[in-house]
C-alpha cells in the first residue's frame, strides 16, 4: 500500500508530535508499505521518513525543483522526485497514494489535505484522508467542518472523505 503523509517541516514542533510521526513511520515500514511524503529531512517530514526507512519501508520523497540543491532533501529516501510546482507535486501524490494521513502541520499541510478531500468529493478519488488528531491538534478543524455541515456547505457524503483519529492504532493499515 502507498501511504501519503502530509505534515509539518518545522523543526520547532512539539516533541509529542515528533514521537507520533516516528511511530507512524515505523508502522508503515514494519507493515511493508511505501511512504510518499514531501521529501524533506526537517520537522515531522524527516521524523516519519527516517523511521519508515529504518523499519525497512520504501520512502518516496516528492519535493520541489527549487530545493533540489539544498540540504532539505532527505538522504533516507529510497527515491526523491522533483516537480516544478506544488500543483504537480500534489497531483503525483494523489495519483499514487492509496491512503492519506495528516499529521500536525500548517497551511501547506492543510492545503494538501483539502485538495484530496475535494477530489474525493467530486469522485476523482476513493481514498479517505485520516487526520491524526494528536493532543487535539485538529479539534478546531473538526468544529469548522461541523459548521460547514450545519450551514449546508458540506454534505454528509462529503464528510465521508475524512476521518479524525487519536492514535495510529486507528489507521486502516
Amino acid at each position: 500500500m502507498n501511504i501519503a503523509v502530509y505534515c509539518s517541516s518545522s523543526d520547532k514542533i512539539a516533541e509529542c508530535y515528533r514521537q507520533v510521526a516516528c511511530g507512524l513511520g515505523r508502522l508503515i515500514g514494519e507493515k511493508g508499505h511505501t511512504l510518499i511524503y514531501g521529501g524533506n529531512a526537517c520537522g515531522l517530514m524527516g521524523d516519519v521518513s527516517s523511521a519508515c526507512a529504518q523499519a525497512g519501508g520504501r520512502v518516496i520523497g516528492v519535493n520541489l525543483e527549487k530545493w533540489k540543491d539544498s540540504d532539505l532533501p532527505n538522504s533516507d529516501n529510497s527515491e526523491t522526485l522533483y516537480f516544478k510546482n506544488l500543483s504537480e507535486r500534489k497531483n503525483f501524490m494523489a495519483s499514487k497514494a492509496d491512503l492519506f494521513v495528516v499529521l500536525p502541520g500548517g497551511l501547506g499541510t492543510l492545503d494538501e489535505a483539502a485538495d484530496i478531500m475535494a477530489r474525493h468529493q467530486i469522485g476523482e478519488l476513493k481514498a479517505q484522508v485520516w487526520f491524526l488528531n494528536t493532543m487535539g491538534y485538529y479539534d478546531a478543524l473538526k468544529v469548522l467542518f461541523d459548521h460547514f455541515l450545519a450551514e449546508h456547505c458540506m454534505t454528509m457524503e462529503s464528510q465521508r472523505a475524512f476521518c479524525f483519529i487519536n492514535t495510529i492504532d486507528d489507521l486502516p493499515i
